[in-house]
């Protein structure tokens, strides 16, 4: 009966995966900060866009208007967390009045977050964030 043999793998060939992977971490590890700042960026703006989405039920919920304009953003947009809001520049040029009723008249907003920015177009009658 033969042995059968088991070919492994060489020191060069073990060497070179070493060497690929070494350049590859060197590429590649030195922008994680950024992409990950990048992803907080981002995640911030979600959550302006999750925070407009809720105006409506407050407004509703509490059976009162609502105005949003360039001074009572940061309270009305994050209440419970004013940390996280606190980098946030935001500027509304027309305030933005959801009614008690749940519905609302539309407006633009335009946003500054950390190393984005933009605006958002809220369309009536329930404010959709559409990002212009």
């Amino acid at each position: 009966m033969a042995l059968k043999r088991h070919r492994g793998f060489t020191l060069i060939e073990l060497m070179v995966v070493l060497v690929i992977l070494g350049l590859t971490s060197a590429l590649v590890l030195p922008r994680l900060p950024s992409i990950y700042e990048r992803f907080q960026d981002k995640s911030q703006v979600e959550l302006l866009h999750q925070s407009l989405a809720t105006l409506p039920l407050r407004a509703h919920s509490q059976q009162r208007d609502l105005i949003l304009t360039t001074d009572t953003a940061k309270a009305l947009l994050a209440p419970e967390d004013a940390a996280l809001v606190r980098e946030w520049k935001i500027e509304i040029p027309q305030p933005i009045i959801y009614r008690a009723n749940g519905l609302c008249i539309g407006g633009k907003l335009n946003y500054r977050i950390k190393g984005l920015s933009g605006s958002l177009q809220l369309k009536p009658p329930y404010c959709e964030t559409v990002s212009s």
